[in-house]
Order: C-alpha cells, then sequence, then structure tokens
C-alpha cells in the first residue's frame, strides 16, 4: 500500500461524515438545530447579511472536540515540531487534493480559489496547500484576502481586504476548521462586496464542543454533504 493509500485509510477510521440535510439540522453548518432550518448562529448571520454571505458551505467532516481530526488540525499549525506540522500538512494536502478529485462538480466551476487569511498576521498552510500541492487548485489560487482583525468570533467583513481583483468572479474559499462560521462568513462577504457573483466555502472539519451523533454511516471519500 503506498504512503498515500495509508493517509487515506487512516483518516476514513476517523472523519466523521456532516449529516445529511433534513429538518433538526443547520442547512449552513450542519450543527444539530431542533427542528429549526438554521442554527442560532447562522440564523443571526443571515439576518444581518443575507445574501452576502457564501452561497454554500460545504464541510468534508465533523470535528469533535478533543479527537483525532482537532488535534491534526490544530497541530499541522502550531506543534513546536518542524516534523509533526509537515506530516499533519502532508496528510490534510492529501484529503484536500481526495477530496476536490471526487468532488469538483458538486463544488461547481471556479474562476478562483482563496483562504480565509490568518488572524494572526502568518501565512496558513493551506496557501501552500492549495496554491501548490493541489493540482487542481493551483493554477486558480490566488491570496485574495488581507486582515489585521483578531478573531472574536463575531462577523467583521469590514476587517477583511481584498486585494485581488474578484469582480465578476466566482471563488472557492477554503479554511480548515469552522467553529462559530464567522471568520468565513465575513470573507465571503467581503468578497461579495468586492464583485464576486458566487462564493463556496470549502471546510475541512466543522468544529464540535460535544459528541455528534453518529450514524451507522461510515465515512466515504466518494460522498459529500452535497451529492449524499
Amino acid at each position: 500500500m503506498s504512503p498515500y493509500s495509508r493517509i487515506l485509510d487512516s483518516y476514513r477510521n476517523f472523519l466523521v461524515p456532516p449529516p445529511a440535510r433534513g429538518s433538526n439540522v443547520c442547512v449552513t453548518c450542519r450543527r444539530g438545530t431542533g427542528d429549526f432550518t438554521r442554527c442560532w448562529q447562522c440564523n443571526r448571520h443571515r439576518q444581518e447579511f443575507g445574501a452576502e454571505l457564501a452561497d454554500e458551505v460545504v464541510m468534508i467532516s465533523m470535528a469533535e472536540k478533543d479527537k483525532q481530526l482537532m488535534r491534526v488540525l490544530s497541530q499541522y499549525k502550531n506543534n513546536k515540531s518542524d516534523e509533526v506540522r509537515r506530516q499533519f500538512t502532508n496528510e490534510l494536502a492529501s484529503v484536500l487534493a481526495t477530496f476536490l478529485a471526487k468532488h469538483s462538480d458538486c463544488l461547481g466551476e471556479f474562476d478562483l480559489v482563496t483562504v480565509v487569511p490568518s488572524s494572526q498576521g502568518r501565512t496558513p498552510p493551506l496557501v501552500d496547500v492549495l496554491g501548490r500541492r493541489v493540482s487542481r487548485t493551483g493554477a486558480r489560487f490566488a491570496s485574495a484576502l488581507a486582515t489585521s482583525s483578531a478573531n472574536t468570533r463575531e462577523m467583521r467583513p469590514d476587517s477583511y481586504e481584498v486585494v485581488t481583483d474578484v469582480h465578476g468572479k466566482s471563488v472557492m474559499l477554503a479554511d480548515d476548521t469552522w467553529t462559530s462560521g464567522a471568520s468565513l462568513q465575513s470573507a465571503a462577504v467581503a468578497l461579495k462586496r468586492a464583485g464576486a457573483t458566487r462564493v463556496v466555502g470549502l471546510v475541512i472539519g466543522r468544529y464540535l464542543d460535544e459528541p455528534t451523533t453518529r450514524t451507522s454511516v461510515p465515512f466515504d471519500w466518494d460522498t459529500c454533504v452535497l451529492c449524499a
């Protein structure tokens, strides 16, 4: 078995498929809602910003607190060991490359691919992953956004500066983790206000601070939240 296949097999054991849309699942972030269309947070964003928000948000996996995926999503940026950061970045690059190879048609056509910028002033590792290492995104990648604002988990679109021409373009906006959704949605609003015609968010892990309701359906690389 190749190293690439071993990574995919390993991740299939702990990735958690997002729940299908239904009466008790938020249509945006896939958190349980108790029979409402959107969770409280996403509904608040929708009431304030409406169509300026991302047109679609695609989660690759749910990510429970203290579970393996959240460990990877934290340590690929923050571990003190270069070797550990490199290993986890390689693994997440494989996850993104595989997901995009299988679900590009689900996500639709994009003129530009970018990432939510770091609120800590550093270059997110996803810039290298999507800009250089994933063939399906490299040619269309641009660091289109900048911010100097701290992450408050509140909407702050005015703190994002669009530094690339996005007028009339369809944009895929990637981030590693969704917690409140404020960072990705703020970036989406900024892109829309700069003239982007369509913004689809792609998130590796939707963070949950409580255990998710697991189903008997295992994670399947051939299925995403749009084609399930």
